[in-house]
């Protein structure tokens, strides 16, 4: 059992508010987003105009919830496709874009771009931040930043948030995991971030290695972690065996990476119930909706994520359905006392079909259209899974049309170029293999090629 949880206050302004002051403060903050929006972005004054709205017309959060329209990925795609290359809902100078950001993934639906102003990337820095100090992460700390650095905002993000905060940090995303384990034993870590399926590959590196952390890496005070979900005997199980507090974020490249944490309290807490990711309310306004009544979800009930950012200069967000699915939580559930309410740690997962493979957004409709394209095969499924030695692997198992060629060769150079194609669409790599007779499940109704195994293989 866990020892008495000390408190660690990294914004007392607000995080001391009682909940009605910082409902007031986040009601100002809405509604200077709001006109500012309106003003300076065509795009979402387009929208609102459509609707017959205008911010003078939005009086209460119920106004703001019913009357304000929502955006999805396909409204910013199609928008930037109209007035490329951002699209129409810049809302500076271009002369002050200093950042260009992509979602995760290449596949499927497209990557939007999000420009941000240098203050734009300051903002998003304290949220990180926030999260290090919950964590007991303090200045001249070491940390190692395991996420490798491309065009999307998280990593980029956490890493200037690492070095913000005044972290001691080595960027190893680039290098293989004994490689990394070997720089943590030259510089013991105090902190790093991961995911929960790289923690397991570190985990199974670390025995081969004969590498006791509680022994080699002493100092080690967290692990971050992020863009998956895991389950609670899994979490205790990594903890004692790092001898580290497990923190689970949530982060949108629509608002400007880190937008929620766990606190003090860490994943789970004593009595064995998941733990809750705070959002930083006083940066955005967080909707989680039930998606049949369009109502904000109860304590403990599923819902979608919608996000506002309070304060984004380059690109506003206003109202963005996330697609995530999560389960919300009030502050009242949290024994931090912070009047933030949040998400359940550990259970982020997606209404589409989207899946998430190495850090990178996959929709499984991309590999639909280069798999089904292909006129000797007849039908595929794939697998996500974690192999014995705790690596990701994405599987590929294509069924021969019966009119195919019976040659091994040509199988093999078939196997082999489609293999090529999924890397170079999705930017995922993949094994592709034939499958044995009758391995390959059919579809009467609805079809759901992809089994995502990873979870319970943790």
């Amino acid at each position: 059992m866990r020892k008495h949880v000390e408190q660690r206050i990294f914004n007392p302004i607000v995080e001391r508010m009682s909940r009605s002051e910082l409902e007031a403060l986040r009601w100002r903050r809405l509604r200077s987003t709001l006109e500012r929006t309106y003003a300076a972005s065509p795009f979402y004054r387009k929208r609102m105009q459509r609707a017959g709205v205008t911010p003078d017309d939005i009086r209460t959060p119920e106004d703001f919830r019913n009357r304000v329209p929502m955006v999805d990925k396909l409204d910013v795609l199609a928008d930037q496709r109209e007035h490329p290359p951002l699209g129409s809902a810049i809302a500076v100078p271009d002369a002050l874009l200093e950042y260009c950001f992509l979602t995760s993934g290449t596949s499927g639906k497209g990557q939007e771009v999000h420009a941000y102003t240098g203050a734009d990337v300051t903002e998003s820095l304290t949220s990180w931040a926030s999260s290090l100090h919950w964590a007991g992460v303090m200045p001249g700390d070491v940390a190692y930043h395991m996420v490798p650095i491309g065009v999307t905002a998280g990593p980029v993000t956490l890493l200037a948030s690492f070095q913000r905060y005044g972290l001691r940090t080595f960027a190893v995303g680039n290098m293989e995991g004994e490689a990394r384990l070997e720089m943590m034993r030259r510089f013991p870590p105090n902190f790093f971030s991961t995911g929960p399926v790289y923690l397991r590959r570190l985990t199974t590196i670390c025995r081969e290695m004969g590498i006791d952390p509680r022994r080699d890496f002493p100092a080690l005070k967290a692990i971050k972690l992020g863009s998956f979900g895991f389950d609670v005997p899994w979490a205790r199980e990594m903890e004692a065996f790092w001898g580290a507090k497990l923190i689970d974020t949530y982060a949108s490249t629509q608002c400007g990476g880190g937008i929620a944490s766990t606190c003090e309290h860490g994943t789970y807490l004593a009595d064995g119930r998941r733990g809750m990711m705070h959002f930083p309310e006083h940066k955005v306004w967080a909707e989680v909706l039930n998606p049949q009544t369009g109502e904000p979800a109860r304590e403990d009930e599923e819902g979608e994520v919608i996000l506002t950012a309070f304060g984004r200069e380059a690109m506003p967000i206003l109202r963005f359905r996330t697609g995530d699915k999560v389960v919300f939580k009030s502050h009242r559930q949290c024994a931090c006392g912070r009047p933030f309410d949040g998400i359940e740690a550990g259970t982020v997962s997606r209404y589409d079909t989207m899946l998430k493979i190495r850090g990178m957004n996959l929709w499984p409709e991309a590999v639909d259209a280069i798999v089904l394209a292909h006129p000797e095969i007849d039908e595929y499924n794939g697998r996500l899974g974690v192999a014995d030695n705790g690596r990701e692997v994405a599987r590929v198992l294509v069924e021969f049309k019966a009119t195919a060629s019976s040659s091994a060769a040509h199988r093999a150079h078939v196997l082999e170029q489609l293999r090529s194609q999924i890397k170079e669409c999705t930017g995922v790599g993949m094994e592709v293999c034939e499958a044995a007779s009758g391995e390959v499940e059919r579809f009467a109704y609805k079809e759901k090629r992809w089994k995502d195994q990873r979870r319970e293989q943790l």
